[in-house]
């Protein structure tokens, strides 16, 4: 029997039939077994602003006007995709949380405004991108990681509440937008290969400059007092959410 003849016997179609049959039934397990690359996040994030700001200043604005900027919760988003090793990108959003700006000052009695007084509500639009290192490596059950990357905030749906405008009449409230650079530390614990739990700090350089702009009652044109200042917001953001890999 030469080896050509022994290669297309019926041992050898048995045995390459065989083959076959192991590899169609070990493909499905192999890709079952890779290791996800993206991962999304749902859960909720606490906003805690520690502002600082020089007062109020500008056209008939009496002196010792400020502003504490308050805290606020929402849904916190997010998309995280890994690089090789021990590297990730991820992009955090946030549903726009509506954050309450309150009167700081005896001052404010002058203006015929009670101090602690809730004077504007502004949400925010805050996406941030990080660059992430994992010391442990992207897919150990662990997984802490630090990151820095950009934030961007813009400020909409800005409203002078009714105590303010009651008091001095129609005003209109304007926040710049801000750049700053972002830095943040986290842990995130794979229950398996697709879920997960998530746990972040974060901080940002958001900062702007506000001007409020008083007119005259019944006229959009005349301006009756003018208030400027700059706002360092110095937030802190603690996030946990849940994790789904694919």
């Amino acid at each position: 029997m030469t080896f050509l003849q022994f290669t297309r016997g019926p041992m050898a179609r048995g045995a390459a039939a065989l083959c076959g049959a192991a590899l169609l039934a070990a493909a499905p397990s192999a890709r079952a077994d890779e290791a996800a690359v993206n991962t999304v996040y749902v859960g909720v994030a606490y906003l805690q602003a520690h502002s600082s700001l020089p007062d109020l200043s500008g056209m008939n604005t009496p002196a010792g006007l400020n502003l504490n900027v308050g805290n606020a919760a929402t849904l916190g988003l997010g998309f995280v995709h890994d690089f090789n090793g021990h590297w990730s990108g991820e992009l955090a959003l946030g549903y726009p949380p509506r954050v309450r700006t309150d009167a700081m000052g005896a001052a404010w009695q002058k203006v015929g405004v009670q101090p602690g007084t809730g004077v504007t509500d502004v949400h925010l639009l805050s996406p941030t991108v990080f660059m992430n290192y994992h010391p442990f490596g992207v897919h150990h059950r662990i997984d802490p990681y630090i990151g820095l990357g950009v934030n961007y905030t813009r400020f909409t749906d800005t409203t002078a509440l009714s105590p303010l405008t009651n008091a001095i009449g129609p005003t209109q409230i304007h926040l710049s937008d801000s750049w700053g650079a972002a830095a943040h530390i986290g842990l995130q614990y794979h229950f398996d290969r697709r879920w997960s739990l998530v746990g972040s700090i974060a901080v940002a350089d958001v900062q702007s400059d506000l001007t409020a702009t008083t007119y005259l009652r019944g006229s959009s044109s005349v301006v009756v007092m003018q208030g400027k200042t700059h706002i360092n917001f110095h937030p802190v953001v603690y996030t946990v959410a849940i994790g789904y890999s694919f």
